[in-house]
């Protein structure tokens, strides 16, 4: 089943920017899509009604991990004037995690795909517009029996979903720059749109049908009356439960609500029928542009640039991840180009540490909220994110922070997180006396964005015999 692997949306990302040059190569590019796409469904889809009639299996639900296990700060802290001078010390990390950007792939900008005879729809995502195919899928899915489960599969399958809608969908990915979880979100928006009126269960099963067709490792499960799908991430995504097959935790997805009184029971399915989907966004989305103005003074220095508010609509529709993912995210050229141009200026003049001490406490300045208070759940910032919202906390400062110093002074930056706390230490070109840790043999000194007051190589005193967990991004 490892040949299927081909067809994954990775794949079919990957193309000779040569190649889209001259017309009668995109066509030729056109047609060995809709052919691998025929392949595919021959090889997976297909036999997922060997799937669905051969052996199920049960699992119990696991709750989702919470993102932070003690509630944040309400106030943001400051150090006292009167507060004696502190003793640096050296600070034992519990143990330090290396992350690694994924390499963005040379993606051109590709033209619609023309399907003859078809009705397009305008369909909604993340309140942008974009035209698709019309799926002229007829029925919906009731009863959850085999039989039924494989009858359904049969009609959705004789659908134009392969051959027309699909192909589209791929298309508008690779002209905007979608990452994994932009076009996850697109198939969603698709199916409640055609499907309107439907129940969840056939809603759910023509998302679960579309996610396979593009190459992700998506599987259907039944819990009770219900049917939903299980989707594998890269990134560990938390608050949502899951289900773990070989040890795989496998997130439950769709509309309806959970039977917590019943398991979850899933056909088996062969290892590697398909990818994990990667929430990182890998390249700029290309997006309209609403501009909205930013503008922070501080020390007499004021920022001030644009950030895209179709951007941030995006951006609010991830479900939370690992913090190192917003990290190493891009976002919009446009503006992080603002904030570095302005930013170098400011610090214009400044050694190494006088500029790591502005930046730092540039961002100190920032008003200060809880994510339980501002939108009533935990929301991690991309970037753009903390420079649109009127107060942002403190993994939002340290993904900002993290930016800032890596662009501006080259230097490497961890992420240091606490039980209820965020913050980063600092690989310095010079050692100094501070609260720091060593790792690899240099030093890294802890920088914290969201204690008023402090300077670098300052930690918190609640935190300072506190063992934390380091990001080493790469």
């Amino acid at each position: 089943m490892k040949e299927t692997l081909s067809l994954s949306l990775l794949f079919l990302l990957i193309i000779s920017a040569n190649a889209q040059n001259k017309p009668e190569d995109f066509q030729t590019y056109r047609k060995n899509m809709l052919g691998e796409f025929q392949g595919f469904r021959s090889k997976v889809l297909d036999d997922y009604a060997k799937f669905l009639d051969g052996i199920w299996n049960d699992y119990e639900m696991c709750t989702g991990t919470k993102i932070r296990p003690f509630p944040k700060p309400k106030e943001q802290p400051v150090k006292k004037n009167d507060d004696p001078k502190p003793i640096p010390q050296n600070i034992i990390p519990q143990n330090i995690i290396p992350t690694n950007p994924i390499a963005e792939d040379n993606v051109p900008t590709l033209s619609p795909i023309a399907v003859p005879s078809t009705t397009w729809l305008q369909v909604d995502w993340c309140g942008l517009n974009f035209k698709l195919p019309e799926a002229n899928i007829s029925g919906d899915l009731n009863q959850l029996t085999k039989n039924n489960l494989i009858s359904y599969l049969e009609k959705v399958g004789n659908s134009n979903l392969v051959k027309t809608v699909m192909p589209q969908m791929v298309n508008i990915a690779l002209a905007h720059n979608f990452n994994d979880w932009c076009l996850f979100l697109l198939v969603e928006s698709y199916i409640k749109k055609i499907k309107s009126n439907a129940n969840y269960n056939t809603r759910n099963f023509i998302c679960w049908y579309i996610l396979t067709g593009l190459g992700f490792d998506a599987r259907l499960s039944v819990n009770g009356n219900n049917l939903f799908y299980l989707v594998p991430f890269k990134q560990l995504v938390y608050a949502r439960s899951y289900i773990k097959i070989n040890d795989k935790p496998y997130y439950i997805w769709g509309e309806g609500s959970i039977d917590e009184n019943a398991g979850f029971s899933s056909p088996q399915v062969p290892d590697d029928v398909g990818n994990e989907i990667n929430m990182v966004l890998t390249k700029p989305l290309k997006l309209p542009y609403l501009a909205k103005k930013y503008n922070h003074t501080f020390a007499g220095r004021t920022l001030s640039v644009e950030v895209n508010e179709h951007l941030i609509k995006v951006m609010k529709c991830f479900p939370q991840m690992q913090i190192p993912a917003y990290a190493l995210s891009t976002g919009d050229n446009k503006m992080r180009s603002q904030v570095l141009i302005q930013m170098k200026e400011f610090i214009k003049g400044m050694n190494e540490f006088e500029a790591a001490n502005f930046i730092l406490q540039f961002i100190q300045s920032f008003e200060y909220s809880t994510d339980e208070e501002q939108f009533g759940y935990e929301k991690p910032f991309f970037i753009e994110e903390t420079l649109y919202y009127p107060k942002c906390d403190c993994e939002d400062r340290s993904i900002l922070y993290h930016y800032l110093i890596t662009q501006l002074l080259g230097r490497d930056v961890h992420l240091v997180h606490y039980p209820n706390h965020e913050c980063t230490a600092v690989n310095f070109s010079q050692k100094i006396n501070a609260d720091s840790y060593l790792y690899n043999g240099k030093q890294y000194v802890i920088c914290d964005p969201t204690y008023i007051g402090a300077s670098i190589g300052m930690c918190m005193p609640d935190y300072k015999n506190v063992k934390p967990e380091i990001d080493n991004i790469e």
